[in-house]
């Protein structure tokens, strides 16, 4: 981790660094102490973007404009910024907005710039990363990707420089990274507390060394921090010299596509670049195989789905050709990345794909499952799920309304509305803007909050016939899991032999969930009726309680039923039962997702009115039908031996 870092402050054309771990490993503590070691920097002092005078092209308009209209620039020497963007932050403070001070002064227009326009030639941290809504994860992409923010909205029109080191922390607990935000973060670390009751003791004796006396504590280190800093100095000024040869490029290139399949070019630059910041670090005239070893191991774990990287790589490069780096070595690394290929193959075999079966790929699997329609309802909660209006003055602001007593004042709009209207209430030319009440607008944001998932599970007989436990379980722990990232609350009931019970009420401890889940077994007949009307039940309770309520049904049956509501087990009507409350629950618009547990289930493109009465051997597919009455997505177990949980009917 402090090797990242520091390769950062080296080059920061690598582009940042995410570091990965549960809370107190120390991933804050450090990335805070990064700015100490880089050189201060030169820039135009009144400007809001610190524009280096030595790098035209990543100027500001204002500062290009005054240079060609002659004019001396004043520049300044400061230390470089360090920003953090807070996970509540709106999208004016990130991306800047209308200088409403300016506008009430003096009546001009002006820009106000935003948390990217401040971290420009500096470092971006933001805590718990993988937290951040989707409109702020937008902004910092674009900027990431160009190193320019283009800003349009408030009546302005502005483009400027947001060149940074992006420092992001997770704790995967806490639910993954979009990908195409991890694909433009550098490096990759996980971060690991010690186990080793002598260093554990150190650090909390350097602690409350530092509670007591910071300042005493920090000249005890001075030091070793200026000795530090000096070899990133050193290092910043070998960089340009280190010899990146053809055959380095090779190698990397053979690495990352071959060996790692990784889509895209980004890898092979950014593992280009890591070796050489390594090997201006470690002081070779040029990359060595040790130097891409440790970059690719710092490069590519987020990129690389690849179980065995850093084995995987070591036994690569020491079968790589020896010698002097030279171009004639195409051929002989193709021979042994084809050999190596093979053998690495037949050692992982099926074994290798079980394992990925069990973790992040069934959570990727059941995202697609949840989907949620927005309404008109105002929430104050929030969660990471379905987009609201939200009554928080935290969120995305997406229009402004005229209302009393106004909470949230939407300023440009506010101005916009009186604009009209100042040479009829007196105000002179410069002179301040003349706000009434009618002006007043408030501002319409919305957020994402969070749902109540509700699972009802067929505990019946026909699942163990079929061996489906352990398949179902993995499924409802993959949506356990996503349930947790996203914030949700989850509850279960199970239906067995003439009841439905609830297994779990509504709740957000997961540790309880998971251990209900655990805990599950079958037997006995199919109640199917029963268990609907119990989840319908259920989810009217929770809206009752709480109008905002989100529920979502879950359904895991094969759509088997042999009992009617009132538990007669010789009756002709468990079918037309299940489906009449099925019809109940698309009635109450209450969202609807069902999983047919029987892989073999046939989908025809058209059945029968879902209502008919008929017995329910005679149906093709009584998932599918159930799945019609209830208005409700589709979904069936994949075959045994598929390489995909689900199966989209």
């Amino acid at each position: 981790m402090r090797l990242a870092l520091l390769l950062n402050a080296i080059d920061p054309s690598i582009c940042g660094v995410l570091l990965c771990g549960k809370r107190g490993t120390g991933k804050s503590t450090l990335a805070r102490a990064l700015t100490t070691l880089f050189p201060l920097i030169t820039g135009v002092a009144d400007c809001p973007y610190c524009c280096d005078p030595d790098a035209p092209q990543w100027m500001c308009e204002t500062c290009l404009l005054r240079i060609e209209h002659g004019e001396q620039l004043p520049l300044a020497t400061r230390p470089v910024p360090f920003v953090t963007l807070p996970l509540n932050a709106s999208e004016d403070r990130i991306a800047g907005s209308f200088d409403i001070a300016s506008a009430l002064e003096s009546g001009t227009r002006r820009f106000s710039p935003g948390l990217l326009a401040t971290a420009n030639r500096g470092v971006l941290y933001v805590d718990e990363l993988n937290l951040l809504n989707d409109h702020s994860v937008d902004l910092l992409l674009d900027a990431a990707a160009t190193g320019i923010h283009h800003v349009e909205r408030d009546a302005i029109s502005i483009t400027h420089p947001a060149r940074f080191v992006l420092i992001g922390t997770m704790n995967p607990e806490e639910g993954q990274l979009r990908p195409q935000l991890l694909d433009r973060i550098g490096l990759f670390v996980e971060a690991e507390d010690f186990r080793d009751p002598t260093m554990r003791t150190l650090i909390v004796e350097r602690r409350l060394a530092y509670d007591a006396n910071p300042a005493h504590f920090a000249a005890q280190w001075a030091d070793s921090e200026q000795t530090l800093r000096e070899h990133v100095q050193h290092a910043r000024e070998q960089l340009t010299s280190i010899h990146v040869s053809p055959y380095v490029r090779q190698v990397i290139a053979y690495l990352v596509d071959r060996q790692l399949h990784t889509t895209g070019h980004r890898a092979d630059i950014v593992v280009t670049r890591t070796a050489r910041a390594i090997a201006a670090w470690e002081g070779h005239d040029e990359i060595t195989r040790a130097d891409i070893e440790q970059a690719i191991a710092l490069a590519m774990p987020h990129r690389s789905n690849n179980a065995r990287l850093t084995q995987r790589i070591t036994q690569m490069l020491e079968q790589l050709p020896g010698g002097a780096y030279d171009t004639d070595r195409p051929q002989e690394l193709a021979t042994i990345d084809t050999d190596i290929d093979e053998r690495t193959d037949e050692r992982e075999g099926a074994a290798g794909v079980t394992r990925t079966l069990h973790g992040e790929q069934d959570v990727a699997q059941v995202q697609e499952l949840i989907h949620i329609i927005r309404d008109r309802q105002w929430r104050s909660e929030s969660g990471r799920h379905f987009i609201s209006l939200t009554t928080r003055r935290s969120g995305r602001s997406t229009r402004t309304r005229s209302t009393h007593p106004v909470t949230d004042i939407a300023f440009p709009a506010t101005i916009a509305a009186a604009a009209p209207y100042q040479r009829s209430r007196g105000r002179v030319h410069g002179g301040k803007v003349r706000l009434q009440v009618e002006d007043l607008r408030q501002k319409v944001r919305e957020r994402k909050t969070r749902s109540l998932l509700i699972f009802v599970i067929d505990g019946s007989d026909s699942v163990m016939a079929r061996q489906l436990m352990v398949r179902m379980k993995r499924i409802l722990l993959a949506l356990l899991q996503h349930a947790y990232e996203k914030r949700d609350r989850v509850a279960m009931l199970v239906f067995r032999f003439a009841q439905g019970r609830i297994v779990l009420p509504p709740t957000r401890n997961f540790m309880h969930a998971r251990k209900v889940i655990d805990e599950l077994y079958v037997g006995g007949c199919t109640p199917l009726a029963t268990g609907l009307l119990e989840g319908l039940r259920l989810a009217e309770t929770e809206r009752m309680r709480d109008p905002t309520v989100r529920p979502l049904l879950i359904i895991l049956t094969d759509g088997l039923a042999n009992i009617d509501l009132s538990g007669n087990m010789r009756s002709v009507t468990p079918q037309r039962d299940a489906l009449h409350v099925a019809q109940e629950i698309a009635t109450r618009r209450i969202p609807t997702v069902l999983i047919d547990t029987n892989p073999y289930a046939p989908t025809p493109a058209s059945t029968q009115p879902p209502l008919e009465d008929k017995p329910l051997e005679s149906s093709l597919a009584p998932g599918y039908d159930l799945a019609l009455a209830l208005d409700a997505d589709y979904y069936r177990l994949s075959p045994p031996h598929s390489a995909m949980l689900l199966q989209r009917g």
